[in-house]
């Protein structure tokens, strides 16, 4: 049975949120090191990561261990009209919140979409063959429209639905690789 995205992100939102903390940094440990073995990963020069909310997946040790790794670490800041761009990030870039209590670079260059070789999407629920359903904003879908290389979600086990629960739309861009402990 479909439910509305609005319903379903709710739901998958509250089952984030009640995750107990040892299992979710249990499951992000296995999940990264499952994306640090991935050919997109290792292939890759240039990430770009979110900058994550407390119920997300924690992001720092990904950002933290890709520029460990020499590669060049990009974080997404929100443009006018529901646009994003991704703008490389290091140890003195400065931050501030968005109203959307995330944390965006204040400034840098952003990269153009094929300077990019590896894009690591968050969302709040997916399925193994790369559907994904978003936080409702749909800054990833446009961003992701535009984009040709390779993407990459990391799913905890409350995040991995069999099927799409949701309605699955036109915009709605699949995912190359869902990594999952499934």
């Amino acid at each position: 049975m479909t439910h509305s995205k609005k319903e379903m992100r709710k739901a998958y939102l509250a089952r984030l949120q009640q995750l107990d903390q040892n299992t979710r940094l249990r499951e992000q440990h296995r999940l990264a090191q499952k994306l640090y073995d991935l050919p997109q990963w290792t292939n890759a020069k240039t990430v770009a990561l979110t900058m994550s909310q407390s119920f997300e997946l924690d992001t720092a040790p990904l950002i933290l261990h890709a520029r460990h790794e020499g590669k060049r670490v990009l974080v997404p800041r929100t443009l006018p009209k529901r646009q994003m761009e991704f703008v490389q990030i290091d140890e003195d870039t400065e931050f501030e919140e968005t109203g959307f209590g995330v944390l965006e670079p204040l400034a840098g260059t952003a990269l153009k979409p094929q300077e990019i070789d590896l894009i690591v999407v968050p969302g709040v629920a997916f399925t193994v063959d790369g559907k994904r359903l978003g936080f409702g904003g749909g800054y990833y879908d446009r961003y992701l429209a535009n984009y040709s290389g390779k993407t990459v979600s990391l799913a905890l086990t409350t995040q991995l639905a069999e099927e799409a629960e949701w309605p699955v739309e036109d915009h709605d861009v699949r995912i190359g690789q869902v990594v999952n402990l499934i």
